[in-house]
């Protein structure tokens, strides 16, 4: 189930997570009766791990067959059922569900990886449990307020639920996958070089995360959002807006705290990139 690596001439691709079925869902903007659910792909899912070795960068992106989306530890993944996880990022909310044929073993697994790669945290209280069961007709429709208003109270007024209509929302997440995809193959490729890269410290809860070598630098959500954000198609967010939550840039807190290193493009790495494939992202 894990641990397939590939070498490459500038890296190396590991498979850290795969099942041969789960189901991608993109909670859709819209209000009341008007919202919608829409299963973007169902099939096989695997969590990469991307490193290069010039540069020491790391990417994390997430796959159900040919759509992706970027785990980073400044972006949020959030256990929302027994086999349902959430993940928020670029004013989108995605939903992944494994199959009721899914083991226990399998989903905690899928669980460290989230706790290592992201923002992660769950909706399970220990008391109450989750807030609908998984097999529920309307277990999204039931589970996306709850997200949307987490989001809201970790992240503040760094995140807000894109507007617009389906078509949009759709179409910024089309445009996420490919980023996602042309930034973890530039890694391998050796297209992404030193001179297009910036890399800074956030503080963060320690939750038994992953640490990293010092030389080490995890990708921010920004290394795709501000690539998607300079195409000029994404509602009210800046180049270079992170999504980091609120408590990870505290100096003082009850929480164990960790720095960690994170990077993204900078200017020129931005520049780089919309030159060479604004056909394929736009």
């Amino acid at each position: 189930m894990t641990g397939t690596r590939r070498e490459h001439p500038h890296g190396t691709v590991t498979d850290i997570f795969n099942f041969d079925c789960a189901s991608l869902v993109v909670m859709e903007i819209g209000q009341g009766n008007e919202q919608s659910f829409t299963v973007l792909r169902a099939g096989a899912f695997v969590v990469n791990l991307y490193v290069q070795a010039m540069t020491h960068v790391m990417m994390t992106p997430c796959a159900v067959r040919d759509a992706q989306w970027p785990l980073s530890r400044d972006s949020m993944a959030i256990r929302v059922g027994e086999r349902s996880f959430a993940f928020v990022m670029l004013g989108l909310m995605y939903g992944l569900q494994l199959p009721p044929l899914c083991d226990e073993d399998t989903v905690d697994t899928l669980e460290r990886v989230f706790m290592k790669f992201s923002d992660y945290t769950t909706l399970d209280n220990g008391q109450n449990g989750y807030p609908c069961l998984d097999n529920e007709p309307t277990f999204w429709a039931t589970v996306r307020p709850v997200v949307k208003n987490f989001a809201r109270g970790k992240l503040g007024n760094n995140w807000r639920l894109m507007e617009g209509n389906e078509a949009t929302s759709l179409s910024k997440v089309f445009r996420t996958s490919a980023t996602t995809k042309i930034v973890s193959n530039a890694i391998l490729t050796g297209f992404l070089k030193p001179v297009h890269v910036e890399t800074f410290i956030v503080k963060m809860k320690d939750q038994g995360r992953r640490d990293v070598d010092a030389e080490d630098a995890l990708s921010s959500i920004s290394a795709v959002t501000d690539i998607v954000n300079s195409l000029g198609k994404v509602w009210g967010i800046t180049i270079g807006d992170l999504q980091v939550p609120e408590d990870a840039r505290r100096e003082e807190g009850p929480e164990t705290m960790s720095q960690i290193k994170l990077w993204k493009l900078n200017q020129l790495g931005v520049a780089l990139f919309l030159r060479h494939n604004s056909k394929l992202l736009g």
